[in-house]
């Protein structure tokens, strides 16, 4: 995903969009004990086909990168992005920005990247990832 704005001088705007998803999903495993019937279990549905992933653009210089946890369990979700200011220019700065946070089913989090810093300088929001798993369940 990149979102941008030019630098004021120019009378156009651009906007280039890439993503760049993850979906990890982790398989707990289970040592079978000898003398207790095994227990059919449904399969579980991936993480990959039950969380989603949204940008909204913002009329301010920023972007709201939207979980949506469509799963029945709680997820652990954390999602990442570069922020660009005065791309091309010798002033050019590259700042890595990030946030990690449960989630809880039937559930949708939104975490701002946000261009302020870069003043009225261009600037460019890219290399967005987005990786949610299950929490673990608390022992009884």
């Amino acid at each position: 995903m990149a979102v941008s704005r030019p630098p004021p001088r120019a009378r156009w705007a651009t906007c280039a969009l890439a993503l760049l998803t993850a979906a990890a999903v982790v398989v707990p495993t289970a040592v079978a004990d000898p003398k207790k019937p095994a227990r059919k279990r449904p399969p579980k549905a991936s993480v990959a086909t039950c969380a989603f992933f949204d940008q909204v653009d913002r009329e301010d210089e920023a972007v709201d990168l939207v979980i949506d946890n469509r799963c029945d369990a709680k997820l652990s979700c954390s999602v990442s992005w570069t922020l660009l200011c005065a791309p091309g220019t010798r002033k050019a700065q590259r700042f890595q920005r990030g946030a990690q946070f449960p989630l809880d089913r039937l559930a949708s989090q939104a975490t701002t990247a946000s261009a302020t810093e870069c003043g009225n300088d261009g600037w460019v929001i890219d290399d967005v990832v987005w990786q949610c798993k299950p929490e673990p369940r608390p022992e009884p």
